[in-house]
């Protein structure tokens, strides 16, 4: 089952609430449709049907006549995974509905590698995200932002959240117990869900991520700058002007009083990094210095009697 699938299933089986007996019944009911028609099985798993044709048979056979849940579930399944995946994914679907349904989520412990976490989280977020306008959207990232700074700033909440002190049902409570009433719901289900099943020493990453990802809803891009003193609003938008002419995209500039900079600036856009603070310009200078010594201690002495 692909990551992105068991996200996505993720989400909106939290939202199911005490259907879920319903909507796993269901899903099981589909899932030996297909193990039991070669017709269907060929249609949906067949690489040369288009995502459309595939989606519309889909629908056609559960809208209407099922729960929404189910809909949307075996929706995804045809629409981001390949064709030949689409039994597996459902399969996978299934099982978690049905583990959902049996109370067996808690028991699962182990925790995913960057990549397949961040897949995971992406996933779970096109759920959550689902029909959130601009402005909503915008929030959430203001919010998520926010919440990341907080916890790079707070030793105790980073130890608890960066390392293996704390098991992961435990660090997804205690992100959930900070953010609960505080913020939006959605937030709180993002940041709890990579607290989760991500590695604790990428947490601040899939953080960083899950705020990249919102920003894409809404065409934006997010530069996590560092500068040595506040910027002020003019300042703000110039450097989102000049760094929107390097990236070809909108974007966003959140900024962090970081003193030890000592003047200037470092700015993040995904890999693009621009580092104009004084304490860079300081540690070239000083190699700067340093070299033309280093050359002279490196070059090979002339002999007295050499001319």
């Amino acid at each position: 089952m692909h990551e992105r699938a068991r996200g996505y299933a993720d989400a909106v089986l939290e939202d199911v609430g005490s259907d879920i007996g319903v909507v796993a019944g269901e899903l099981e009911g589909f899932a030996a449709l297909l193990a039991s028609s070669g017709d269907l099985r060929g249609a949906l798993a067949n690489p040369a049907v288009s995502v459309l044709s595939r989606r519309t048979i889909v629908d056609e056979l559960l809208s209407g006549r099922v729960p929404a849940a189910v809909v949307a579930l075996a929706r995804f399944a045809v629409q981001e995974g390949a064709a030949a995946d689409y039994e597996a994914d459902l399969a996978g679907i299934v099982a978690a509905a049905a583990a959902r349904r049996d109370g067996l989520v808690a028991l699962e412990e182990w925790q995913l590698g960057r990549t397949a976490a961040t897949e995971r989280l992406d996933g779970y977020a096109t759920a959550v995200l689902a029909g959130l306008d601009h402005q909503r959207l915008g929030d959430v990232e203001d919010d998520l932002f926010r919440f990341m700074r907080t916890v790079e700033g707070d030793d105790g909440l980073r130890t608890a959240l960066t390392t293996n002190e704390l098991s992961a049902p435990v660090r997804q409570a205690l992100v959930s117990d900070l953010l609960r009433d505080r913020t939006s719901p959605q937030v709180a289900r993002l940041a709890s869900y990579a607290a989760r099943w991500g590695r604790p020493r990428d947490y601040p990453l899939l953080v960083q991520g899950l705020v990249e990802r919102v920003a894409r809803e809404t065409d934006r891009r997010v530069a996590d700058v560092r500068a040595a003193v506040e910027m002020s609003e003019d300042e703000r938008s110039r450097l989102a002007t000049a760094l929107s002419h390097f990236t070809g995209s909108q974007v966003e500039v959140r900024v962090t009083a970081q003193p030890e900079l000592l003047g200037g600036f470092v700015a993040s856009v995904g890999d693009m990094v621009v580092d104009a603070s004084l304490r860079h310009r300081l540690e070239t200078a000083r190699e700067l210095l340093l070299a033309p010594s280093t050359l002279s201690a490196q070059a090979p002495q002339r002999r007295p009697d050499e001319h």
